[in-house]
């Protein structure tokens, strides 16, 4: 059985939220994280293949934390936007998420609010922290 501490997991929701592969050995918990060079230039190619070559020795021993699909981060784009209580910054993201491009559009009306942008990282962080514990779970079941 898996025990990930909370830096374990929330290195995880990092990675995943930078596109990243993880896998977590079922049996000791070690995390495998891999940035994949075709999706992220500056990734090493090298060590994306030590690390895919380990997993596929032994697919089975890992649990693959798939990456949150574009819709649910859009979510967690709106919950957030449904938490804001500025009027002007409320209405910017609602905006941004309707139009082409809401992740960039989203990042760039935040950065307008300092404040609110920081509380947008700390929630974006929980939401994958959480994410990444469901996963590990429904794995278990």
């Amino acid at each position: 059985m898996i025990q990930l501490n909370d830096n374990d997991i929330n290195e995880a929701a990092t990675a995943i939220r930078r596109g990243m592969e993880v896998y977590v050995h079922r049996e000791h918990g070690r995390m495998l994280v891999a940035d994949d060079p075709e999706r992220n230039v500056r990734a090493d190619p090298e060590i994306f293949e030590a690390i895919m070559q380990d997993v596929s020795t032994d697919p089975d021993a890992y649990i693959h934390i798939e990456r949150l699909p574009a819709a649910d981060a859009i979510k967690i784009m709106a919950a957030f936007t449904d938490r804001v209580r500025n009027q002007e910054l409320w209405q910017a993201l609602t905006y941004a998420l309707k139009r082409p491009n809401p992740f960039q559009n989203f990042k760039s009306e935040l950065r307008r609010f300092p404040k609110n942008y920081e509380r947008w990282r700390q929630f974006r962080q929980e939401r994958y922290t959480e994410y990444v514990r469901e996963s590990l779970v429904e794995d278990r079941e």
